[in-house]
């Protein structure tokens, strides 16, 4: 009899050993099924995100182009703040502040270049002009002034002689 036992116990060890199989052949079908489904959602969800992420891309891209374009008009706007401090300056003349008026000159001669090798805008053209006509009214200033300080030095020099 113990050997019927034991053959018994084993029959009953391989009847739970082969239901143990099962069930786990059992979960593991379950968990490709599950996985499987999860693969299959996750390949909707991206495909059905794609045209939010390519009007993303082109917000971004339109963003970045407005960004761009922002700055090159500060640039030149901030070309034509200067060309109006700098006639503020000129029409003042050079009698309060040689140096300024000499700076303010440069700046003008600056924006002239600026816009003369930017002749795509459209108002380069009466930029350029207003700007040259504004630098022969300075060096005619500084003319006058040269003049004014000549004449006063002669004068000068006369009475202490």
């Amino acid at each position: 009899m113990g050997i019927s036992q034991a053959m018994d116990a084993l029959r009953q060890r391989a009847v739970f050993v082969k239901e143990s199989l099962h069930k786990s052949q059992t979960i593991t079908d379950n968990m490709v099924s599950i996985l499987g489904s999860f693969d299959h959602r996750l390949s909707a969800l991206e495909t059905a995100m794609r045209p939010t992420q390519i009007k993303t891309h082109s917000i971004r891209s339109a963003h970045d182009n407005i960004d761009k374009t922002l700055k090159a008009a500060e640039g030149i706007l901030s070309q034509f703040d200067q060309t109006r401090m700098a006639e503020a300056k000129i029409l003042r003349g050079p009698h309060e502040d040689l140096e300024s008026y000499l700076e303010a000159i440069d700046q003008l001669r600056a924006n002239v270049r600026f816009f003369s090798s930017n002749k795509s805008f459209k108002s380069s053209e009466g930029i350029i002009n207003h700007a040259n006509n504004l630098l022969a009214k300075a060096m005619t200033k500084l003319e006058e002034e040269f003049k004014h300080l000549l004449t006063n030095y002669r004068i000068h020099q006369a009475y202490e002689i």
